[in-house]
C-alpha cells in the first residue's frame, strides 16, 4: 500500500460527533471495503470506502463507554474493540451486531476519574495472534479465545490461581498495573508489552513470564520487533530501548520528551518514534539517529510507513504530514483540530484518518 505522493484533497468526510483517537481498521462490510472506527461518545461505525455508499455510515452501533483505541480484525472479519467501561466487544459488521462482550478485570466502579477508574480499560487496541486468539491490555495482559473466553491473564490476581507447590508465584500480583499499549505478538506466540508500572515484559505463549526489563516511568508505546528478533520499546521519559530476545539491553536512545504513540518499523529496520516534543525520530537499528523532523506541536499519532518507505503522521498542530524515507517533507494537510489518530492506508492509496473534531475523512 502506497499513500499519496502529493498533497491530497478530501474525497469524503463524515461527521461522527465526538473525538476520534484510534486508527481506523480496514475490513469488509457486505463484501465491500470499509473503514471502522470508534469515538469518545461510544459510537462505533463502519463507512464504505468507495461506491455509492462511500462516506456514508453503513454500520452504526453504540457501547456504554468511550472508545479510545483502535479496532482489530479477527480471522472471521469481526471487529474487536475495547471501551472504557472495561469491556471488550466483538462486532459482526454484516449482521450489525455485537456478537459477544467480555468485561475485563474487577475495577469498581468500571468508569471513574483517576488511575483506578482506567486501570481495567482495554484501550490499547487488541492484537490478533498469528494462529488466532486475541491479546489485549487492561489490568495486565489477557489472552482470549475467538469466542471471548479468557484463556489466561498476566499477572494473576492474588487468589486467582493458587500455587500448587505452596511457594511464591512470580505471576501473581495483588493489583495489576494498567497496560495501555497493544501487545506485540511474535510468530511463535511469545508476547512483548510495556505497562504503567514501568516494566517491559516478555511472556511465553502460555502467559508465563520470560523476562522483565525495568524502565522506570510508564511504558505506553506499543513496541516493535526488528528482523533480528530485537524488541524496541519506549517510555514516558523519552527513552527508546532495544533488548535482545533474552531480555539483554542492546542500546538506548533518548528523545526530547515522552514517547507514547506506538512505534513503527520500516522494511530496512529503521525505527520511528513520535514524541511529545513535536519531533519524529528515525532511529537506525543500531540505535543511532538517522534523521529527525520537527512538527509544530506534540505528536501523539503513531507513524505509519507505506510500501515505499514514506512515513505519515498527525500532530497537535492540526496537520497530517508525509515524509520520504530520508525525512524530507513530501506534503502536509491541515485539519480543523488536533490529529491524535494514526492514518490508515487502503489498497488503492486512499488515506483514512480521524480527528479531534469528530470527523472521519478520506484523502487522496
Amino acid at each position: 500500500m502506497v499513500g499519496p505522493a502529493a498533497a491530497p484533497s478530501v474525497v469524503w468526510e463524515v461527521e461522527l460527533g465526538a473525538a476520534i483517537t484510534g486508527t481506523p481498521a480496514l475490513a469488509t462490510l457486505q463484501g465491500e471495503p470499509a473503514a471502522f472506527v470508534g469515538t469518545h461518545a461510544g459510537r462505533f461505525v463502519g463507512v464504505p470506502l468507495a461506491g455509492p455508499q462511500a462516506g456514508r455510515v453503513a454500520l452504526d452501533l453504540n457501547v456504554p463507554g468511550l472508545i479510545w483505541g483502535s479496532p482489530a480484525v479477527d480471522g472471521e472479519g469481526r471487529l474487536i474493540v475495547g471501551a472504557d467501561d472495561d469491556v471488550l466487544y466483538a462486532i459482526d459488521p454484516d449482521a450489525a451486531a455485537i456478537v459477544w462482550r467480555r468485561r475485563l478485570g474487577a475495577c469498581e466502579p468500571p468508569r471513574a476519574p483517576g488511575p483506578e477508574g482506567s486501570r481495567c480499560d482495554p484501550d490499547g487496541g487488541p492484537t490478533i495472534g498469528p494462529g488466532g486468539g486475541i491479546y489485549v491490555g487492561a489490568d495486565g495482559i489477557y489472552h482470549l479465545d475467538d469466542d471471548g473466553t479468557i484463556r489466561w491473564h498476566f499477572p494473576k490476581e492474588a487468589g486467582e490461581e493458587p500455587d500448587r507447590e505452596g511457594g511464591a508465584d512470580p505471576g501473581i500480583a495483588a493489583r495489576a498495573a494498567h497496560v495501555g499499549a497493544a501487545p506485540l505478538v511474535a510468530a511463535d506466540g511469545s508476547l512483548f508489552v510495556g505497562a504503567q508500572d514501568g516494566g517491559l515484559i516478555a511472556l511465553d505463549r502460555e502467559g508465563a513470564l520470560r523476562w522483565r526489563v525495568e524502565l522506570g516511568p510508564d511504558v505506553d508505546a506499543a513496541p516493535v520487533m526488528l528482523s533480528s528478533g530485537v524488541v524496541v520499546a519506549a517510555a514516558d521519559d523519552g527513552r527508546v530501548i532495544a533488548v535482545d530476545p533474552a531480555g539483554a539491553l542492546r542500546w538506548t536512545f533518548t528523545a526530547g520528551r515522552d514517547v507514547r504513540a506506538p512505534l513503527a518499523v520500516a522494511a530496512d529496520d529503521t525505527i520511528y518514534a513520535a514524541a511529545l516534543d513535536g519531533v519524529l525520530y528515525a532511529i537506525r537499528p543500531d540505535g543511532a539517529l538517522r534523521w529527525s523532523y520537527a512538527a509544530g506541536d506534540a505528536i501523539a499519532s503513531a507513524p505509519i510507513v507505506d510500501a515505499e518507505g514514506s512515513v505519515y503522521f498527525g500532530a497537535r498542530d492540526d496537520f497530517i504530514r508525509a515524509l520520504d524515507r530520508r525525512g524530507r517533507e513530501r506534503w502536509r494537510y491541515e485539519l480543523p483540530e488536533d490529529v491524535d489518530a494514526a492514518v490508515a492506508i487502503a489498497e488503492d492509496g486512499l488515506l483514512i484518518v480521524g480527528c479531534d473534531d469528530g470527523v472521519l475523512r478520506a484523502l487522496r
